[in-house]
């Protein structure tokens, strides 16, 4: 897919509106424009520490969405959730103000420069931060566009480049990533998700076979080996002239994860991975990223070197307080088996620690589909509080709501409540020093982390 011609004549300073600028993928883009010297200004349903880093950068911004918000911009940028009956949507429409998707405007963006788009069902944000990180420490000056922060590099979530490498997550909703065309193509995993777009795992699969065709002439495919579909695509990127490097706990793969955890190289070479985030997820991650930072000249030493230093990106696994003994992490988790992950990477950090899993599921489309996976995922844990569904940009479903989800975990104790204010509540009313509460969700579920962090709820000391 092609990005709208008029992007293609854009100066700066032209004002530029995004609706929805909390999000991390939105207000990244929107901190890019502002350095490229557009006016960026913006609007969200509510205030969140996004929007104070976003005013602290002069970036006008705004709570609630109004009409005349259209009444000084020339260009609005809206996430594919965003409907034409949205009354700002409307408003620019009726004044004939170009309307332009995120996914057009970052993919117009990156064809400025040498392209590491990094997809997958699982790990894109991580494994965008790894590979920033490692081409940082080679000196390369990389530019990034990620859907979260990176703790090891300013703690934000996008940068321009400095030099010609510009990294960018790839994300398959709304086919957002066919916008792209990049240099390097990393595919993570396969895996269903999105199933109010995606019926199932082979539409998804189509999906990303046509995101790997949208290699550059020349580029290089860097694919999980262990996924038959992502090898049997690489097998025709091969035939096209592209490059294919693997990686995975294969014995075929180039970039082998092997059982203790060490990377072994394409020429065999063993190198301990002595990486500070914990789970064979973010193993797989960093082979992927140490494959493709390889490829664009960084030596093995210095990738490998750099992730011993990757402390994570913001809700990955992300620590924000011990609380009377009680350790707080949060983490984006939403698909089963990003919960069963989490869940066991837990457990390998804090093997003697009980497990709460706090979840707030994210949308129902998603509940309906998965309520059985979410169910034994969450099993993993000790005790599990399901908090009401985050709706997002969808309706409610009869029949699916927290309770049915809390009711289908059997095997430990399950309650569901309304929000996270109560599920950080009912937490810190139980908890006791040496838990571990992974409060789970991509909605508002941060709210019961902050909660908890700040001793909202008795914990036991004794």
């Amino acid at each position: 897919m092609r990005w709208p011609a008029h992007l293609n004549h854009l100066q700066p300073g032209l004002p530029i509106h995004f609706l929805g600028i909390g999000g991390a993928g939105m207000s990244g883009l929107a901190e890019l424009l502002a350095d490229r010297g557009y006016r960026v200004t913006g609007c969200d349903v509510a205030w969140s520490p996004v929007l104070d880093r976003l005013v602290a950068r002069d970036i006008a911004v705004a709570v609630g969405h109004d009409e005349r918000h259209a009444q000084d911009a020339r260009l609005l940028v809206v996430t594919s959730a965003v409907r034409a009956q949205h009354p700002e949507v409307a408003a620019f429409a009726a004044q004939r103000i170009p309307i332009v998707k995120r996914a057009a405007l970052l993919g117009w963006l990156a064809a400025s420069y040498r392209t590491i788009a990094v997809a997958g069902t699982h790990g894109k944000s991580t494994t965008c931060g790894m590979i920033a990180l490692a081409l940082d420490a080679a000196g390369l000056a990389p530019g990034f566009a990620i859907g979260a922060e990176v703790r090891d590099l300013g703690g934000t979530s996008s940068r321009l480049p400095g030099g010609k490498l510009f990294v960018v997550e790839a994300d398959e909703y709304d086919y957002s990533f066919l916008f792209l065309e990049p240099d390097i193509a990393v595919v993570l995993n396969v895996d269903h998700d999105h199933p109010d777009l995606f019926p199932d795992r082979a539409s998804v699969a189509r999906a990303f076979r046509r995101f790997l065709t949208r290699l550059r002439p020349g580029g290089t495919a860097v694919v999980w080996a262990d996924d038959l579909v992502a090898c049997a695509v690489a097998d025709e990127l091969q035939t096209r002239g592209h490059r294919v490097v693997t990686f995975g706990e294969t014995a075929e793969a180039a970039y082998r994860v092997l059982p203790d955890g060490a990377l072994r190289d394409p020429s065999g070479a063993i190198w301990p991975l002595a990486l500070a985030v914990p789970g064979r997820h973010n193993r797989l991650n960093a082979a992927a990223a140490v494959a493709a930072v390889v490829q664009v000249g960084v030596p093995l030493v210095v990738a490998v070197r750099a992730l011993e230093h990757f402390n994570g990106v913001g809700r990955r696994f992300e620590e924000v307080g011990i609380v009377n003994g009680v350790r707080v992490i949060l983490d984006y988790a939403h698909h089963p088996r990003e919960i069963a992950a989490t869940i066991a990477a837990a457990r390998e950090r804090f093997p003697a620690a009980r497990l709460w899993a706090v979840f707030q599921p994210h949308t129902y489309s998603r509940t309906a589909r998965f309520l059985t996976e979410f169910a034994h995922a969450l099993e993993q844990a000790d005790l599990a509080v399901v908090a009401e569904i985050y709706a997002a940009r969808e309706q409610p479903l009869a029949g699916i709501d927290a309770a049915a989800l809390a009711s289908a975990i059997r095997r430990i104790p399950a309650i569901a409540v309304p929000d996270p204010v109560v599920a950080a509540e009912t937490v810190g009313a139980a908890m006791r020093a040496g838990d571990v509460v992974l409060v789970l969700g991509a909605g508002d579920i941060w709210k019961a982390a902050v909660r908890l962090r700040e001793g909202h709820g008795d914990a036991d000391a004794g």
